[in-house]
């Protein structure tokens, strides 16, 4: 071997084309399938970005790659490109520090689910392979002066990769990268160490002080008023999206029992975010999407914490990945650990789970009381799992947690099984509820954290940046029952409906929606963002319809 390649500058330009070549298919797919009409010919357009992108890798490279532990991190460049392609390719996912959060906060069962042959084979074909060749790569030793010198001009020949295609085709390449901004998020490994940057960036910043708010928070509760309790369930889907539920339209019945109640109220609304991490704390918090910051969420008073200041018993009963911090001031129920061999057969239980543990709480209620059940929902890619045999109306239904063994068909029947589950979970949770009206007024609303992506735009599960992230992840249920929940004004919930400018409705409305159903008083509640406030304020609906698809909601009386 010749002694120019016989220096780590040698081995980094290698591993940058290895990673470029193979270890990126999901940005290459995106590149050949968008190339402008009428420009450079194939070839020339595709060596464009072939050189930029070889030319930013090792440029990275250069500068991270230095001394002993060189060969370790290019070796773990290797292993975390081809893992991250692998997703890229697959699902569509992008990686950027809000997915990254995500991937820390979720839980070893649902990081399982992602583990399959075909993830392995590829780190082992395209990551851990190379990886260990890296090891057996001749190397000549050299003096100080001299690896300086290569440094410097390797680098400069890295710089020389990037700025020579983007002079030469700048028209192809910004044209493409202005029109799919995705692609940012899908060079591997710099998507990695760019949201890993920003994340640690974050991380390391002092946290806000925690922040009391809504402390004039009050309701006049049952003993006050002479009435029976209240008891508000709210149910936080996962995974749902309103383009599924037959309630809206779908063309498959996934709401039948739902479908038979009656008093419920459908909603499509926006989401705060694509991932829980995000959408969670967002939904509970007095903040809106539009300049939602996380650390100042975790660190000030959120829905349940006012709630409970106002004199509500609050519980949280959780069937899902946690609830971020959300419950760590209420009482707080992780049904994981429960003990049934129907509902909870494996090392994780079905949200009926949840339904059980409702019907204990709402056996002793003693006075006003907000119960959120956390679901697990319609989390994937393991659809089939979040349902148990009884409930597989759509056949045949994909039994992999890889999509690659499933058909397209199989993928949205697994799906919409799950969606049905759900159905017969709030189905079962306002039957519950309806069991006690000698003992309190219950009402209900179930709405979903964010949605998932099913193949459209060759997307799959969930987590894009928002600001290109599809209707299917953005676009989430919300089904209202309000049972005999007393408002005054010689109304009830049962007989109003939501304001006329449904369109508009998002995880933004919830904070003050909830506040208000609760009947809370507090300078926070803003009765513009309740979209239930023209009840209130006894305003008549009788014109008011919610713009859904495939049902007719009453006008109040």
């Amino acid at each position: 071997m010749p002694r120019c390649l016989k220096t780590p500058e040698a081995l980094i330009f290698l591993v940058s084309t290895w990673i470029a070549l193979v270890c990126n298919t999901g940005f290459w797919h995106v590149i050949a399938s968008n190339k402008p009409p009428g420009t450079l010919p194939t070839v020339l357009y595709l060596s464009s970005f072939l050189l930029v992108e070889i030319g930013l890798i090792s440029f990275v490279m250069m500068l991270l790659v230095v001394g002993r532990p060189g060969r370790t991190v290019l070796g773990l460049a290797l292993v975390v490109a081809a893992g991250a392609n692998f997703f890229t390719a697959r699902y569509g996912v992008l990686f950027d520090p809000g997915m990254l959060t995500n991937i820390v906060e979720t839980n070893r069962a649902e990081a399982y689910e992602l583990i399959s042959p075909t993830l392995i084979a590829v780190l082992a074909v395209s990551g851990l392979i190379p990886a260990i060749a890296i090891w057996r790569y001749p190397l000549s030793p050299r003096r100080l002066p001299t690896a300086l010198m290569h440094r410097s001009f390797a680098t400069l020949i890295a710089l020389g990769l990037i700025g020579g295609p983007l002079y030469a085709s700048q028209k192809e390449i910004f044209s493409v990268a202005r029109n799919h901004q995705e692609l940012r998020h899908m060079i591997a490994p710099i998507n990695i160490l760019s949201a890993s940057y920003v994340s640690v960036r974050n991380n390391l910043e002092s946290p806000p002080t925690f922040q009391s708010i809504a402390l004039d928070a009050s309701h006049a509760n049952a003993a006050t008023e002479n009435r029976k309790p209240a008891v508000h369930v709210l149910i936080v889907g996962e995974t749902a999206r309103a383009a599924n539920f037959s309630l809206n339209g779908y063309a498959l019945n996934t709401n039948p029992e739902l479908a038979q109640r009656s008093g419920i109220q459908l909603l499509a609304v926006g989401s705060c975010g694509t991932a829980t991490a995000v959408s969670l704390p967002c939904m509970f918090s007095n903040q809106e999407r539009k300049g939602f910051d996380r650390d100042v969420a975790d660190n000030e008073d959120n829905l349940l914490d006012i709630a409970m200041r106002s004199g509500y018993d609050v519980h949280w009963i959780d069937n899902g990945n946690g609830c971020k911090g959300i419950c760590s001031r209420v009482a707080t129920v992780d049904v994981h650990s429960s003990h049934s061999e129907t509902i909870c057969p494996d090392s994780e239980c079905y949200d009926e789970i949840l339904v059980e543990n409702l019907q204990a709480v709402l056996s002793s209620v003693s006075k006003d009381t907000l119960i959120v059940l956390h679901q697990l929902g319609s989390h994937g890619p393991a659809y089939f799992r979040r349902y148990p045999e009884t409930f597989r109306p759509f056949h045949p239904d994909c039994r992999s947690a890889n999509f690659g063994d499933c058909s397209q068909q199989e993928i949205s029947n697994a799906y919409d099984n799950t969606i049905a589950y759900t159905d017969h979970v709030i189905a079962a949770a306002i039957d519950a509820l309806s069991a006690h009206t000698d003992d309190f007024s219950g009402s209900l609303i179930y709405i979903s954290d964010h949605g998932e992506s099913l193949g459209e735009h060759n997307l799959y599960l969930h987590g894009m940046p928002y600001q290109l992230a599809p209707s299917e992840q953005t676009t989430v249920p919300m089904i209202v029952w309000l049972g005999q929940n007393p408002l005054g004004h010689g109304r009830t919930m049962s007989t109003c409906t939501a304001n006329a400018n449904a369109t508009s409705i998002s995880h933004d409305n919830l904070f003050h929606t909830e506040l208000g159903i609760l009947g809370i008083s507090t300078d926070a509640y803003k009765p513009a963002m309740d979209i239930f406030s023209d009840c209130r304020t006894g305003i008549h609906l009788a014109d008011s319809r919610i713009a859904t698809q495939g049902m007719t909601v009453s006008p109040l009386d």
